[in-house]
């Protein structure tokens, strides 16, 4: 009988520790903050390798619940300034990186010179990418991956047509009007307005010759002058000015285009297609003239800092960007991994290598005004409004920033991703 009693107190005594125990560590456990993160990602391999990014950094604490939500890249920083003046901003943004510089300077962007210095930012990624984080020697996002452009050609059609893959102009015209058939252009790029189409267009620019700082001459009149001349022969659809870059990798997975100027990003796309596909640079008078793409991460002004830098860390510390670069199918921006990357993915060859030249586009004086010009050339040289000296010469007019000029109105859709 008194072991039975001493059972049951033993027992009450065992229960009420419990109880104790459970109230203090439901009384101590700390509230999960969430963040949240804008990124314009379309490409299924990017939006998965972002869905793993942010799950991971979710199952690597308990104190904050990173999600992701999509916006149009048509109108991310038009959405940004909208979000700013409404009080509505996300904390974090996966940014185009030559808009990061306009956003920096309104005061968008938290300051963390002390975090990109421990991360030597400056010594172990490409320093074209980390001048477009910094304003007055202060760093304000860290790099998220980089990438450009180059010709993505169908091996099976240059084959069966005899045709090399092309390095010149002229290689190029001749074969794109030999793989032109009535469903099939035998050249596509994007020319759309906005961001992607003059990322597409000013390659085309340098690769003529043109001084980057100087815009407009007579090496921008010819490549202006090739454009028209491939809409001319038939061989490039006047779509190009309704062609997204997404769009540009479904005409080609999908048979209607021989030869696209598209980046890596892509490449799962195609690999998913079964479309056996090579690389080369955009051709032209001057090898390996190329521009700097990719995008930047920064934490927004008067949002969850701690909780945001928490998510740097677990990117920068672990190599999870590395992770997410090789998942999205593009370049990491620190220059060791890149070159890892071009070793193992032979398919990113040609991306790494033009790294070590590539132009940013931040680099180019009033390029957010003249990044609107470019695709406004390629447009009136279709409506037969402008020749390829008009086009040209609306660039030499370009003396000043005029964001507004850059980004037209459209309607936000947000989807939510955790």
């Amino acid at each position: 009988m008194k072991r039975g009693m001493a059972a049951v107190m033993l027992a009450g005594l065992v229960l009420l520790s419990g109880c104790g125990r459970q109230e203090k560590l439901t009384g101590t456990a700390p509230e999960i903050q969430d963040i949240v993160i804008w990124a314009y990602y379309e490409t299924q391999a990017q939006r998965d390798g972002l869905d793993v990014l942010v799950r991971s950094f979710n199952q690597s604490q308990n104190r904050y619940r990173a999600s992701w939500e999509y916006v149009p890249m048509t109108g991310f920083v038009k959405g940004l300034s909208s979000a700013y003046t409404e009080n509505d901003l996300p904390d974090m943004a996966i940014i185009d990186n030559p808009d990061m510089p306009t956003m920096i300077q309104l005061g968008m962007f938290e300051d963390i010179t002390e975090q990109a210095v421990s991360w030597k930012l400056e010594e172990e990624y490409y320093p074209s990418i980390v001048e477009t984080l910094k304003y007055e020697n202060r760093y304000y996002g860290i790099p998220f991956n980089c990438n450009s452009t180059a010709l993505i050609y169908n091996e099976e059609l240059l084959e069966e047509n005899h045709i090399s893959p092309p390095t010149t102009w002229q290689e190029l015209r001749e074969a794109a009007k030999i793989l032109t058939t009535p469903e099939r252009s035998g050249f596509a790029m994007c020319c759309i307005a906005s961001e992607q189409g003059a990322f597409q267009i000013l390659p085309w620019i340098l690769a003529a010759g043109e001084d980057a700082q100087q815009l407009g001459g007579e090496a921008t009149v010819e490549a202006f002058s090739f454009l028209q001349s491939l809409l001319e022969d038939g061989s490039m659809s006047e779509q190009c000015i309704n062609l997204t870059q997404t769009d540009l990798a479904l005409e080609f997975a999908e048979g209607r285009a021989a030869i696209i100027q598209n980046g890596p990003w892509v490449f799962p796309q195609l690999e998913e297609a079964g479309i056996r596909y090579g690389i080369v640079p955009v051709p032209g008078r001057k090898a390996g003239a190329a521009v700097v793409g990719g995008e930047n991460i920064g934490i927004l002004k008067g949002k969850n800092l701690e909780g945001a830098l928490e998510f740097l860390r677990f990117c920068m510390e672990e190599d999870t960007l590395t992770q997410f670069c090789h998942s999205a199918s593009v370049l990491p921006a620190q220059i060791s991994a890149a070159e890892m990357s071009a070793r193992e993915q032979p398919q990113m060859q040609v991306f790494a290598q033009q790294m070590e030249t590539a132009v940013t586009r931040t680099a180019i004086p009033g390029w957010t005004a003249i990044s609107g010009k470019l695709t406004e050339g390629v447009y009136r040289m279709i409506a037969g409004e402008a020749s390829p000296q008009e086009a040209a010469e609306a660039l030499l007019r370009c003396k000043f920033d005029a964001p507004s000029a850059c980004y037209g109105v459209v309607d936000l859709k947000f989807v939510h991703h955790s």
